[in-house]
């Protein structure tokens, strides 16, 4: 018998404008990067499946408690009545002003571009506008108001394309944000969003009233459980690519689904869904068992390394994030902030044994993470003795310096390379990780 993320029947509407069906994130140059394997990618099977027998079940009632938090966390920006941000906070990426930068192949750029960007920034119009708004399409947040990329060195192993520093996150469609003010240009709008701030394009927004808010947090929510959707116009015009885990209202009697869409005053309104397929959407939190942590945690396995969710990819705290949200469990932006997130164990201090020891018999299948300076994987369970993980990978270092690239979302052990005479051992998972953080 087929199983179903959310028992109950298609319902569509002849009154529905928006669909929602499956679709394709847009190839583009990540997609050429490079994508070594290693002994363990092709060991373990890079599939989530059998190490979703390992968990253990929530309760509904914990659950339902994780979800509150969930959305609380959410709808924070429509909850605030200035920005709130102090002078560091606002003004960090203002450093790489001070430091030698690049553009994507290699050119200097000159302090002159900048200081354009600072002063396109308009921080001298900060909390001018203040008003709560809603992201419509899939956008990035950026550091400076410009769609240009500067890196550091890129001859640097870890270092060049994928990663962009003017990438500071991807917000997704029906996200909640406070907007502060606009660039100079007026083409972007500085924002708050419930996890970053930074720079989107102001045609990617809309502004909300207080009864589009009331009557978007007055139901449930529901939540994206396939990959890479497509959101359209009943005409066929795509609207927006719909990662997994993003939010959408729902009225929990008629079972009905909508999204925000933007009318011609830049006003939002709440538009009636229709899913085009079954096991798209569902509300949120979906239970976690065993089938629904192998059906969101397999769809994200493969997919190309993205900094910040650069060209619609995920980083390796974007893929946490979205493997737990279609459950409830909010984390936030970063690993370092996610760290912080649940019930945490120190691994400092520990040899690799014994944080071999300690992952299997403190790590919670499924509910677990492992964190390390600017990393962080999620605990599968165990194989043969070894803690497994699923995580969005750049590469391996090796001796010379330099990282075997595997650039994507793996399943391996702690000890990714381990086979190789050139990896360095020194900087191995296992020796890195220092804590387990446990939902």
């Amino acid at each position: 018998m087929k199983k179903f993320i959310f028992t109950i029947s298609l319902i569509t509407s002849l009154y529905s404008t928006t669909i929602l069906n499956i679709g394709q994130r847009e190839p583009s140059d990540i997609d050429n990067m490079p994508s070594n394997d290693v002994k363990d990618t092709i060991d373990i099977p890079q599939d989530p499946t059998q190490f979703a027998q390992q968990a253990e079940y929530m309760s509904p009632e914990e659950q339902l408690d994780y979800d509150a938090k969930y959305n609380e966390k959410f709808f924070a920006p429509w909850n605030v009545t200035t920005m709130d941000l102090n002078e560091g906070e606002k003004t960090w990426q203002f450093m790489f002003a001070k430091r030698k930068m690049y553009y994507r192949y290699g050119e200097r750029i000159p302090k002159s571009w900048f200081k354009e960007q600072i002063k396109n920034s308009n921080f001298d119009k900060y909390n001018s506008i203040d008003r709560p708004a809603i992201i419509i399409k899939h956008s990035d947040i950026k550091l400076y108001p410009t769609d240009e990329e500067f890196y550091y060195n890129t001859n640097r192993a870890g270092e060049g394309f994928p990663f962009d520093y003017n990438q500071n996150s991807a917000v997704y469609v029906n996200t909640p944000i406070f907007i502060s003010h606009y660039s100079l240009d007026k083409k972007w709008v500085y924002i708050k969003a419930p996890f970053a701030f930074g720079w989107v394009k102001v045609e990617n927004i809309a502004w909300v009233t207080p009864l589009f808010e009331e009557k978007f947090q007055m139901g449930a929510t529901a939540v994206a459980t396939t990959d890479n959707l497509d959101l359209s116009t009943q005409n066929g015009e795509s609207i927006s690519l719909i990662k997994l885990g993003t939010i959408f209202p729902m009225n929990p009697d008629s079972r009905e689904y909508y999204t925000a869409r933007k009318d011609e005053k830049g006003y939002a309104y709440l538009d009636k869904l229709e899913p085009k397929s079954i096991n798209i959407i569902a509300r949120k939190p979906i239970k976690f068992n065993h089938f629904n942590i192998s059906y969101i945690g397999k769809q994200l396995v493969g997919e190309p390394y993205g900094w910040g969710g650069k060209l619609k990819t995920r980083d390796c705290s974007t893929l946490t994030r979205d493997f737990f949200a279609p459950f409830g469990i909010y984390l936030p932006r970063n690993s370092k902030q996610q760290a912080q997130s649940g019930e945490y164990i120190s691994l400092k201090g520990m040899s690799a044994r014994e944080k071999t020891s300690a992952i299997l018999a403190y790590g919670k299948p499924c509910r677990s993470l492992l964190v390390l300076p600017g990393h962080v994987t999620i605990y599968l369970g165990q194989k043969d003795g070894e803690p497994i993980i699923m995580h969005d990978y750049w590469g391996a270092r090796l001796k010379n310096g330099d990282k075997h690239i595997l650039g994507r979302s793996i399943i391996t052990t702690t000890k990714v390379g381990k086979e190789r005479p050139d990896v360095k051992e020194k900087s191995m998972l296992i020796n890195t990780i220092n804590g387990v953080v446990s939902f």
